[in-house]
């Protein structure tokens, strides 16, 4: 009986020993089946999370981009109508004052109106778009400014309209001029703060770039854990999701070069614009006090162009001024500096150029933009232009050298127009 009871021990012993590893068999199938069904369903969450979190950020900085950009240059084109129109309105002031005929200075009057009620809607224009403090710090000086500047309008027209001409000029040139240049100072601080958050904004994209791609990253590599099939699926699409950004980067980098050359240049024309034109400025009078070298300066108002504007609109004297720039760079070298000012103002920057050779190349460019004769639709139109040209002097900033420029180019018109008028 021990003996058989034994046996018969030993047999059950037996097959629970061998049926164990079946059950286990089929339990720790049944549990791996669960961890890849798991494993599988984490890694397709992770895939829908990374591709989600993918998206949105892309989808988040195209969109603060396209909105920065379009807020940015609906408040830069507001500024740069503004601190044209401020620049056509104070001519408008020195025609009301040098005119005697009552009917051409009250058409003169009619016409400082119309730009006043341009100016209005620029500034409401900019403010619908909203401000932050620092700009509304920099449009407070600004608005103090143009409250003064209507006091004095104010006060010079009604000197003009009562026939004291000496009078109201005096208080044009001693009173408003100033305030007027304050003023473009500001517009100009403006510009640049818009240029300065583009910047910043630019830089806040790449980094937001950056961290999307780690946070995919780390999602790929806790997906790359769970096994090799399920991995190899994970590294399939984190490369898609690379490739898209790649695109996306490489977006980004080309916009950020275009932004770059868009701080530097006049949209319409090409050409420099104020602010690379006074970087340059500075380079070249630096070059005057050190290397003792000769620079001239050019300053450059087109004549009759407003005419252009008023008849045939905006697109035609835009084209205008396209095409005007392009006779000015059939008259300079590479080295040289051509800048748009605004409006129909510009700088040429004549560099290793002695005054001779720049006086000849001002008629030059004065005799060929009295030849251009301007073709649209049935009209035909000629312009001119008053230069003011100034040898860059190491005594003089470049502050000093663009104003002495800026008092021959007026010069200029008041001796008649289509004229090059030398400083000093």
């Amino acid at each position: 009986m021990q003996d058989s009871e034994a046996g018969t021990g030993g047999t059950a012993r037996a097959v629970r020993r061998f049926a164990a590893p079946d059950i286990g068999s089929s339990l720790g199938a049944l549990g791996t089946q669960r961890i890849i069904a798991i494993g599988f369903t984490m890694v397709l969450v992770l895939m829908l999370m990374l591709t989600g979190l993918g998206l949105s950020h892309m989808a988040t900085i195209k969109v603060r981009m396209v909105n920065l950009v379009t807020e940015s240059n609906v408040k830069t084109e507001s500024v740069f109508q503004m601190r044209s129109l401020s620049r056509e309105r104070f001519a408008s002031l020195s025609q009301m004052v040098v005119l005697h005929d009552p009917f051409e200075r009250d058409e003169e009057y009619m016409r400082f109106q119309a730009q006043a009620a341009k100016f209005v809607r620029a500034r409401d224009r900019l403010l619908g778009l909203g401000m932050s403090p620092e700009e509304q710090a920099i449009w407070g000086r600004a608005r103090e400014l143009i409250q003064r500047d209507e006091l004095l309008h104010a006060k010079v027209i009604e000197l003009a309209m009562a026939d004291r001409g000496e009078a109201a000029l005096g208080i044009l040139l001693r009173d408003v001029r100033p305030v007027e240049n304050r003023l473009l100072e500001v517009f100009n601080e403006m510009v640049e703060q818009y240029r300065r958050l583009n910047r910043q904004s630019l830089h806040e994209s790449e980094i937001d770039y950056r961290d999307a791609a780690a946070y995919m990253l780390g999602l790929a590599a806790l997906a790359l854990a769970m096994g090799l099939v399920i991995a190899w699926l994970v590294i399939l699409r984190s490369r898609h999701a690379e490739s898209k950004l790649s695109q996306q980067t490489e977006i980004a980098v080309a916009t950020a070069a275009q932004l770059s050359w868009a701080a530097s240049h006049d949209s319409l024309t090409g050409l420099a614009n104020r602010r690379e034109m006074r970087r340059r400025l500075n380079e070249l009078v630096g070059e005057t006090r050190a290397q003792g070298a000769h620079h001239v300066l050019l300053y450059i108002d087109l004549d009759k162009f407003k005419r252009i504007n008023d008849s045939c609109g905006h697109f035609a004297g835009d084209e205008v001024l396209r095409q005007v720039a392009g006779l000015f760079m059939r008259h300079v070298r590479s080295g040289d500096l051509v800048a748009r000012l605004g409006g129909d103002e510009f700088c040429i920057g004549l560099a290793n150029c002695g005054y001779d050779k720049a006086c000849q190349i001002a008629e030059a460019i004065r005799d060929d933009v009295e030849q251009y004769r301007f073709v649209w639709e049935d009209k035909v139109f000629q312009v001119g232009t008053s230069i003011g040209l100034v040898r860059l002097d190491p005594a003089m900033d470049a502050d000093k050298t663009l104003q002495a420029a800026d008092v021959a180019c007026y010069r200029a018109k008041e001796r008649g127009r289509n004229q090059v008028c030398v400083f000093g």
